[in-house]
Order: C-alpha cells, then sequence, then structure tokens
C-alpha cells in the first residue's frame, strides 16, 4: 500500500504581518527623529544639566550591562555550541560595553576619569568607536551563516575586547591628538564626525536589510527582531549627527533610539532564548493561582469536565500500558539448559523499563534490560522505539540469518535513535547480551546502564560483571561512540541478576537507598533457593525495605541460571 503525503501550504499572509511592523518601526522612528526638533525648546525647559546626566548614565549603564551579559551567554556556551556568529557577536558586544563605559564615565560634567572631562571631546570619540565596531560588527556577523561552527580557542574572544578597549582608552586620554577631533566646544559637532555617524547609519542599515533577506529563507523571528533593534540603532546614530550641545534634544533621543535597540536585543538573548522553557511553567502556575482564587466559582462547572479528561487519561494510559505490555516478553524460551524468572513493577501505570528474553537460534539467546529518561507516557513511547529499533539478527540470503554481535546491535540503535526527531534532552541505557547455552559462554556489552549485573556463582559468592558503555542518546553529532564486547563463562549452577536501577535506589522511610551492597548481600545469604523463590525473596525484601512508601521509579529485573 502506497502512503500518500499531506502537503501543507504556508499562506503568505502568516509573514506579512512582521513585515509591516518592521515598516511601521522604521516610520515610527523616521518621525520621531524628523520632528523632534519642534519640542527643543520645551526640552530645555524641563530637562536641566544634573536631570540629563542622570538620565544619561541610566541608558548608558543599562546599554553597558546588556552588552556584557550578552557576551557572558554567548561566550559560556561556546564550549557547547561552538557557533561563529553567537561567539562573534558575544565578542563585538563586549568591546561595545567596555568603551561605552569609557563614554560614560569621561561624559562633559562627569567626575574626573584619568584626566578632567572638562570637553565633550573625549566622550564624543568614544562614542564614534564604540558605534562603528558595533556596526561592523554587525555587517560582519550577517555575513556569517546562522548555524556555522569554528574551532577557534574561546580565550581569543576574551582577550581580543579587552586589547581593543585598552588601546582605545590609552590613545583617546592621553593621545587624543592621533585621532580627528569630534566635538569642538562652542562650535559642536565636527565635519568628521557627522561624517562618521553616516557611515556608521550605512552599515547599520545594511546589515539591517541583510538580516531581513536571512528572515524571508529561514523564517525565524529572532532574525527579524534583531533587525527592528539595529533599524533603532540607526537612528540612533543618526540623530547624533545634528545635536550642537552634548545636553540638547537630539542627543536625549539618540541614547532613547540606543536604549530600546538595546532592550530589543536583552528580550532576543534573555526573555526569548533563556527565559522561554520557563514561560510554560510560569503560564501554568498563574492559570493555577487563579484556580485557587475563584475556586468557589468554578468547582460545580469544572467538577464533570475534570471527571470526563480524567476517565478519557486513565483509559488512554490503559491502553498505552496495554500497548507496552504487549511488547513485553509473556514466556521464556525453554531449554533444558538454562531457566529464567523476572519481575516488573512500574512506578506509574506505564513504564520506561524494559526487558527482554528471545531464542536466536537452536544454540543462542537474546537479552537485554534497559531504562529511558523520565516516567510516564513519553518513556513508554521510548520504549516501544527502542523494541523496534533492536536488529538481533541481518539475513544473510533467503531463509539464511546471522546473529549480531551485542555491540552491533548497540552500535545500530545509537545510529537509529539519532536519527529521530526525539529532543535533546532524552537517551536511554540498556544491556544486551546473547547466551550461548552450549558453550555456557555470555557475551555481553553496555550502553551506560547505571548498575551492572551481578554474577551469583555457585558458591554463593556474587559479583559484579564488568560493563561500560555510552547511552544511547541525541550525541552523534560531537560524538561516535565504541561498544565493545565482553564474554564470561559461567558453570553450572550460576546464576545472574540483571536489574534497572530502580531495584537499589528505592528509598526507605529514613531517605536511604536500597542498595547494591544490600541486594548482594541479600542473594548471598539465600543463593541455596531456587530460582523462582530467590525473585521472590528479593522483591519481598525491597518492599519491606520501603515499608509502605510509594515506588519513585520502576523496578524491573531478571534472574538467569544456568542448570
Amino acid at each position: 500500500m502506497k502512503l500518500q503525503e499531506k502537503i501543507t501550504l504556508v499562506p503568505m499572509d502568516k509573514y506579512s504581518n512582521d513585515y509591516i511592523l518592521t515598516a511601521i518601526n522604521f516610520f515610527f522612528s523616521f518621525c520621531l527623529f524628523h520632528f523632534a526638533y519642534l519640542f527643543q525648546d520645551d526640552f530645555h525647559r524641563v530637562m536641566d544639566i544634573a536631570s540629563y546626566l542622570t538620565w544619561h548614565n541610566i541608558f548608558e549603564f543599562t546599554g553597558i550591562l546588556v552588552s556584557y551579559a550578552v557576551f557572558v551567554v554567548a561566550y559560556y556556551t561556546y564550549g557547547q555550541t561552538q557557533n561563529l556568529r553567537s561567539v562573534f557577536l558575544g565578542s563585538v558586544f563586549f568591546t561595545v560595553g567596555m568603551i561605552d563605559f569609557f563614554h560614560a564615565l569621561s561624559y562633559k560634567g562627569m567626575a574626573e576619569f584619568f584626566i578632567e572631562n572638562n570637553t565633550a571631546n573625549r566622550a564624543t570619540t568614544f562614542w564614534i568607536i564604540s558605534s562603528l565596531i558595533g556596526s561592523i560588527g554587525y555587517v560582519i556577523s550577517s555575513f556569517i551563516p546562522i548555524d556555522k561552527k569554528t574551532g577557534v580557542h574561546k580565550n581569543f574572544f576574551l582577550i581580543s575586547p579587552i586589547l581593543i578597549s585598552i588601546i582605545v582608552l590609552v590613545v583617546c586620554t592621553y593621545y587624543p591628538q592621533l585621532l580627528p577631533p569630534m566635538y569642538v566646544e562652542g562650535e559642536g559637532l565636527t565635519m568628521i564626525k557627522i561624517i562618521m555617524e553616516y557611515i556608521i547609519s550605512f552599515l547599520l542599515l545594511l546589515s539591517a536589510v541583510k538580516f531581513i533577506f536571512e528572515y524571508q529563507k529561514t523564517k525565524d523571528k529572532l532574525i527579524l527582531l534583531l533587525a527592528n533593534a539595529i533599524i533603532f540603532r540607526m537612528f540612533s546614530e543618526l540623530a547624533f549627527t545634528v545635536y550642537n550641545s552634548v545636553y540638547d534634544i537630539y542627543n536625549y533621543l539618540g541614547h532613547i533610539y540606543k536604549f530600546i535597540s538595546i532592550f530589543i536585543i536583552f528580550r532576543i538573548i534573555f526573555i526569548y532564548n533563556v527565559q522561554k522553557p520557563y514561560f510554560a511553567l510560569s503560564k501554568a502556575q498563574e492559570e493555577l493561582k487563579n484556580y485557587v482564587e475563584n475556586l468557589d466559582n468554578i468547582v460545580a462547572q469544572r467538577t464533570q469536565q475534570l471527571k470526563q479528561i480524567n476517565n478519557k487519561l486513565i483509559e488512554d494510559l490503559n491502553y498505552a500500558r496495554d500497548i507496552q505490555r504487549a511488547i513485553m516478553p509473556v514466556s521464556f524460551p525453554q531449554e533444558p539448559e538454562v531457566s529464567f524468572e523476572s519481575r516488573y513493577y512500574p512506578a506509574e501505570r506505564v513504564s520506561g523499563d524494559f526487558y527482554n528474553i528471545f531464542k536466536l537460534d537452536d544454540q543462542q539467546i537474546g537479552l537485554y534490560i534497559g531504562d529511558v529518561s523520565g516516567h510516564g507516557v513519553p518513556a513508554a513511547m521510548l520504549t516501544i522505539f527502542l523494541n523496534q529499533s533492536i536488529k538481533p539478527t541481518d539475513q544473510i540470503e533467503y531463509n539464511k540469518y546471522v546473529v549480531n554481535s551485542p555491540s552491533a546491535v548497540l552500535d545500530h540503535i545509537y545510529s537509529s535513535f539519532n536519527r529521530t526527531n526525539f529532543r535533546e534532552d532524552v537517551y536511554m541505557v540498556m544491556f544486551y547480551a546473547i547466551y550461548n547455552f552450549k558453550t555456557r559462554q555470555l557475551t555481553y556489552s553496555s550502553a551506560g546502564l547505571n548498575v551492572v549485573p551481578l554474577v551469583l556463582r555457585a558458591s554463593g559468592k556474587a559479583e559484579e560483571l564488568r560493563a561500560t558503555g555510552f547511552p544511547i542518546c541525541k550525541f552523534a553529532e560531537f560524538y561516535s561512540p565504541e561498544y565493545h564486547d565482553h564474554v564470561l563463562t559461567l558453570d553450572r549452577g550460576d546464576r545472574i541478576l540483571f536489574y534497572t536501577d530502580g531495584l537499589v535506589e528505592a528509598e526507605g522511610k529514613e531517605k536511604k537507598r536500597y542498595s547494591t551492597t544490600r541486594l548482594k548481600n541479600l542473594i548471598e545469604n539465600n543463593h541455596s533457593e531456587s530460582i523462582y523463590r530467590l525473585t521472590e525473596i528479593i522483591s519481598n525484601d525491597v518492599f519491606s525495605y520501603m515499608d509502605g512508601k510509594q515506588l519513585e521509579d520502576d523496578v524491573t529485573y531478571f534472574m538467569m541460571q544456568i542448570n
């Protein structure tokens, strides 16, 4: 049967509103810039120099703090992302933040900063250099592919901004004659300063247009939001081309534009990116608060609805439980040389534990046990994926099959898992083995199972099986694990206990875990019991230790006995 794909066309109107908002942003910024001079006299009446300096410091230091924060995020996530655009922008923001800090401290009217702040030229020069570095940084970053990786050591992006900032501080403070003047007292802005502002504005416009074109391809609203922030910054620079005094309305307007731009970037980096995972939780908490405050009014209305939803959820969970149990073994291979017993106690209706025992050929039995991250339905669905991904044999000819080694099986599961769309935070740990009941050899490999099987020798001595390996997780982009096969020869009367961590991590009333040591002592003290009786003793001891407490994790184990 052929499956017909369903193609959904995304209407263009879905994204047209984003372009309209960008156009409105540009138009509003232009109008404010164009007509601000009409309020010049009113501005001077309400804004004296002291008030202006207060607001100037608020604007400036807010921008500086955000610039540092952007760098910190980019710098400390670079080890994981290796993203060139992110770390480059972070480095640019660090440079701009430090030079803006020099600008704020050298502003005319501020206290002495290495030298007297009796002119506006030094602060203006700091501003121009900072803006030029920022605009060039935006342009360069717009040409860096969003997913571009780099192996450059991260300290390069820390040391470079520091060196550049120190050089700029020294030159502007002690060797100002090396640079053309940007502001002349009594005359205002110099022509070179105005030209530089236009160059900076052009670079900002170029980068904004480039990001808008990138948004057309990616439809990532963060890119368009960044373009809007750059548009505000461009009008900030234009405002600094027309002011006559460092305390006039256009200088103030330039700082407002810059503050808005910084706020948008703050939203991109922190509110939208860092806090996004917590937004859903905050929303749920707010809804819960509203429900509590109005509980008396809504109980009658919601009770029936909640019952219906609850019944539906229970029905779905029971259905999921039935599906999951259908893939669990209902019987074990019947061979005189080997016997099996198992116990399975899910913490919820469905479980994140899985295991199976099955015959491979006339002398080999396959078996595995494992655990997936989390609990409940998501974990249960992962166990179903795993069951479908295990490939114990390969067909080489018609009706002829070859048994895959445990390491090959785990490697295939790892590759299959990394081709899925599962979230990055889900993973599995498991132990896969093949037992040859003719040679009494157990060949096994581990994929990060955090508890190792216990070998109970016929003599009554219990020992841990050596088993290490890398978990099944979405990490193929960074690491390709090698799974290894190990061989253990068993004797008649030996037993092996395979189990998940829920068994030894079960907690008693004093919050102490059951522990592997207690489990080893238990099976050693009862090694003469039958395999059925020994598995019962383990169950009874664990639940007695918990003393009526609810299971917090799934408990799964099975025992193999060499007859």
